[in-house]
């Protein structure tokens, strides 16, 4: 968290709370919402410092807004936006947690959603009950008449307890329908930059040492919230199927291996929340921010850790 020099595990404590708005205007790709006077709202753009970062802050609503009758609130943010598909990562830390001020809500308050309609984002929605109070939500101008708006509780990078408190005590329970899963493994990522130049030595390296080898996007929500849960020890390149480490319990040993051309603290927080045994290792990189393993280096602080 230090090293990566974002700051934002100093931003405490974080506000976590709802305020309730009529005839909402909700503006731009992160739909925040401004008042009357044209004022957008600070905590609905993660902070005043982040403002001018945000798509609503230079919005140009020219079309009449889109009204929605009826209670509402959002999970849509800068980072959990509607006019792309945003990581898995955003949606856990992001925006599910803002449903934990559902149970302050009326009962027929409704829910606006990206419209993408990705496998575990409806898988969540349906676990939590919620599915058919979602609306798959695409425009960037909408006049809400009742608005509940429930502030971000997390960032990737931002220490919070309370988010990771949430996600937990509301998807683990449904982790023992999904099938057994192997106690050690590293996790794939499949992106074209931020990965392991030498991918395939990586591989078999944890394959000889009897690892699994898996690639989180072709799990169910419920497949990689018993697989973490389960572990014993979890090693990955930095990336967002890591922010999965959420589900792990006390003792697991988490390895996180990073390019040095770009370093983040997200899953260091979340393991102190679940009081998991974290571990990161830094290694050059390529033009492509692609980490070169070291197979002895890596094969070392394993050992250390008892897992080799």
């Amino acid at each position: 968290m230090l090293l990566c020099g974002r700051k934002q595990h100093q931003e405490q404590p974080w506000p976590i709370f709802w305020s309730r708005h009529k005839n909402a205007r909700l503006v731009g790709s992160s739909l925040a919402h401004v008042n009357e006077r044209r004022e957008l709202c600070a905590e609905a753009v993660y902070g005043q410092a982040r403002a001018e970062d945000d798509p609503a802050y230079r919005h140009l609503a020219i079309r009449s807004p889109v009204k929605l009758s009826g209670p509402w609130t959002s999970v849509i943010s800068k980072w959990m936006s509607n006019d792309m598909l945003q990581p898995y990562a955003h949606w856990l830390l992001d925006a599910l947690p803002r449903l934990a001020s559902l149970r302050e809500f009326p009962a027929d308050v409704r829910i606006l959603v990206p419209p993408h309609r990705l496998a575990y984002q409806v898988e969540s929605l349906r676990l939590l009950g919620l599915l058919d109070r979602c609306r798959w939500t695409g425009e960037q101008h909408l006049l809400v008449e009742d608005y509940y708006f429930s502030s971000p509780t997390a960032m990737v990078v931002c220490y919070n307890p309370y988010a990771v408190e949430f996600l937990r005590s509301s998807f683990l329970p449904f982790a023992r329908n999904a099938p057994p899963m192997p106690a050690r493994f590293f996790v794939r990522r499949t992106s074209y930059g931020r990965n392991i130049a030498n991918e395939e030595e990586v591989l078999a390296f944890f394959r000889d040492a009897g690892w699994s080898v898996v690639d989180t996007a072709q799990l169910s929500l419920t497949e990689q919230i018993r697989m973490f849960a389960e572990a014993e020890a979890v090693c990955a390149i930095h990336g967002s199927g890591l922010a999965n480490a959420v589900w792990c319990g006390p003792g697991c040993k988490v390895v996180e291996l990073f390019a040095d051309s770009y370093l983040a603290g997200d899953q260091e927080w979340i393991c102190q929340c679940v009081r998991a045994q974290y571990k990161f290792v830094i290694f050059p990189s390529d033009h492509k921010m692609n980490a070169i393993i070291d197979l002895a280096r890596l094969k070392s602080e394993l050992g250390g850790l008892g897992l080799m």
